[in-house]
């Protein structure tokens, strides 16, 4: 898949930045770009045209817009409106084939005229634009050390992985998998006191949707012992000792160079203090590398190494009463396990020198190479596991699951494919430049993934809904393709009855003796429709089978109402508001969900959980469970007849 092809919406926003002075527009950016354009420069009639603008048509809806769009063309003065239209024909897949397609061009020669002209008009920004996109692109060059690679990935099991943690997984997956390399999945289980087994399921089960099933794995536990004997080595050495400076104390001590009272301890005495640290005798103390207190690098600044800890271990129970820091037992168990390749977020870049001082300090023969990369940032997204844990902890969320929340699991069940996810991830690279991405660009390409393999079905809103009976026609069913595209997706039944359900929406668009389009089925003529205190309460209509569908305005989606089963659609927002306060209650987005609850065709009890599929003319949903569907960001669709 070309992921380069879904970001280009950002076209518009680098035209009307570079040659109007524009604030860059929010996806969508078109729509959102035309919304603040002024009233008055746009000619009678065209707004309905853009409004039905779709940034992946049909073929067939595709011709219409350019045919309907030719006839005014001619009547747009502003250079700034004709530039939208150019970036929303140049970003769309099937408008670009169409305004290359010789036969079809015919059918709409003034918006050619104008593609071109404006075409002409922007080829320099159009050059530097796709220059800065393949920049953009990453790239998975790094060098690496000589022979097979082992790399490594070390989560710790207090909650599931986030899609920082995802890219971790997949470039150390990625280098490994290159050539005759080798995965380590590593848990780092030094903190009992907020570990779990249960997050360590979970971890193995994200790791498989990300297709990362081949691996060794181990615990940084299973080598506690050995752990235990380097710090005893350390000491020997008088490269370590024990200190129970407050916590507060020593942070301030650290950042301001000054040496602990405890500093100059006697390699007995620290060794007898840590053996009663091991035994839980000698609470208060931590046991600290000596290494230079004046390094302008603070992580050189005398480290911690062990804590005591007196609560029970999820793998070693009562065992032990203290546990190494991540920054000690990390270089050591990478040495130990074979790691050749130690890729980590550039965050760490400080502790480098911190790594390969105890590699070489404690004589480990084997020394990896470390690669950092940024950190992947997504707009409006929480990625502090600590505020994700408050919020799963206290209830805000359902879980580490909930669709809110950027967890793989979580987006998972708001219809992202983990093949899209992998591939948007890897395309990123190992930059370490930090950049911020928006989420819209990946959502456009997981929907060019699952629009020719997602079901088609219709429903209509259950708030107001219209009866509208059928004067001509007796009750049949039949037959239909689940997508007109993909034969390979099957057939449902469909209801063809004479009583339907429309939304009020649609509903209050149809006026009395209007022909329009019955979707999937053909055109009807509305007889009469009944209005109660500005409510469409019922309408009765009659079938004009051999009408043309070209020549009607409005198309709309329907319902039998025999059959007819009630579905929940969610759609789910950002985790946090917009307030700007530290106190994460108030920081809580409470309008985060949105329920509302439709009529569907009888053929959407098929649904497995976990399929993905199309409400036409509402948008993609993910079967969350039966009957209940979240909506994929960025699919929702206008709905009003058009």
């Amino acid at each position: 898949m070309n992921g380069k092809a879904e970001l280009k919406e950002e076209l518009i926003n680098y035209i009307l930045m570079k040659k109007y002075g524009k604030k860059p527009e929010d996806p969508p950016v078109y729509s959102n770009a035309l919304g603040r354009m002024p009233k008055d420069v746009f000619p009678a009639g065209i707004v309905d045209i853009l409004d039905s603008y779709s940034i992946s048509p049909s073929r067939e809806e595709g011709v219409g817009f350019l045919v309907s769009l030719n006839s005014l063309v001619n009547r747009i003065d502003s250079g700034e409106l004709k530039d939208i239209i150019f970036g929303m024909i140049n970003i769309n897949q099937v408008l670009n084939r169409l305004m290359k397609d010789k036969k079809e061009m015919e059918k709409f020669p003034e918006v050619c005229r104008m593609y071109s002209e404006q075409f002409k008009a922007n080829k320099c920004l159009l050059k530097d634009f796709n220059t800065s996109f393949n920049k953009e692109q990453g790239n998975l060059e790094i060098d690496e050390p000589s022979g097979n690679v082992v790399t490594r990935f070390p989560p710790e099991p207090n909650g599931r992985l986030h899609i920082g943690h995802a890219r971790a997984a997949l470039l150390n997956w990625y280098f490994a998998s290159k050539g005759k390399g080798k995965l380590l999945v590593r848990f780092d289980d030094t903190n009992p006191e907020k570990e779990e087994e249960r997050f360590e399921k979970g971890i193995l089960e994200d790791l498989k949707l990300l297709g990362i099933e081949e691996y060794t794995l181990s615990h940084t536990s299973d080598y506690f012992e050995k752990i235990i004997d380097l710090a005893f080595f350390l000491i020997d050495e008088g490269k370590a000792y024990t200190d129970n400076t407050p916590q507060e104390v020593m942070r301030d001590e650290r950042g301001k160079g000054i040496e602990s009272r405890c500093r100059n301890t006697s390699a007995e005495e620290s060794r007898r203090t840590f053996e009663e640290m091991i035994n839980g005798k000698a609470s208060g103390y931590c046991l600290r590398a000596k290494i230079d207190m004046s390094n302008c690098n603070k992580a050189m600044r005398d480290p911690v190494i062990f804590r005591t800890n007196g609560s029970p271990h999820h793998r070693t129970g009562d065992k032990y009463k203290v546990y190494p820091t991540y920054d000690f037992a990390c270089p050591v168990v990478d040495s130990l396990e074979g790691v050749t390749l130690s890729l980590r977020t550039n965050e760490y870049r400080d502790r480098n020198q911190q790594y390969y001082w105890f590699i070489d300090n404690l004589q480990l023969s084997n020394r990896p190479k470390i690669h950092d990369f940024s950190r992947l940032n997504f707009e409006n997204t929480v990625l502090s596991k600590r505020k994700l844990k408050y919020y799963v902890d206290n209830g805000f969320v359902s879980g580490w699951d909930d669709p809110r929340l950027a967890t793989v699991a979580g987006i998972k069940r708001l219809g992202m494919s983990m093949e899209v996810l992998r591939e948007y991830i890897l395309m990123q690279g190992v930059s370490q430049k930090t950049c911020t991405i928006s989420w819209d660009k990946v959502w456009a390409m997981n929907k060019k993934k699952i629009d020719p393999v997602a079901a088609r079905y219709f429903c209509v809103q259950q708030r107001n809904v219209v009866e509208v009976s059928i004067e001509n026609m007796s009750e049949y069913m039949m037959e239909v393709p689940k997508h007109k595209k993909n034969g390979n997706l099957g057939v449902k039944e469909v209801l063809y009855s004479n009583l339907m359900l429309l939304s009020q929406e649609d509903g209050k668009v149809l006026q009395d003796d209007e022909e329009f389009t019955l979707m999937n089925w053909g055109n009807a003529i509305v007889k009469k429709k009944t209005v109660v205190d500005g409510i469409v309460t019922k309408m009765s209509i009659v079938l004009n089978l051999e009408g043309d569908f070209k020549q009607t305005k409005n198309k709309i989606s329907w319902v039998s109402k025999r059959g007819s089963v009630i579905v929940e659609l969610t759609e789910y927002g950002n985790l946090m508001n917009d307030e700007d306060t530290d106190d994460l209650d108030m920081k809580f987005n409470k309008d985060s969900i949105k329920k509302e609850y439709c009529y569907a065709e009888s053929a959407v009890v098929n649904i497995k959980e976990g399929d993905v599929i199309q409400f036409e003319r509402n948008g993609f949903y993910y079967c969350d469970r039966f009957l209940v569907f979240n909506l994929l960001p960025f699919t929702k669709q206008k709905r009003t007849a058009n």
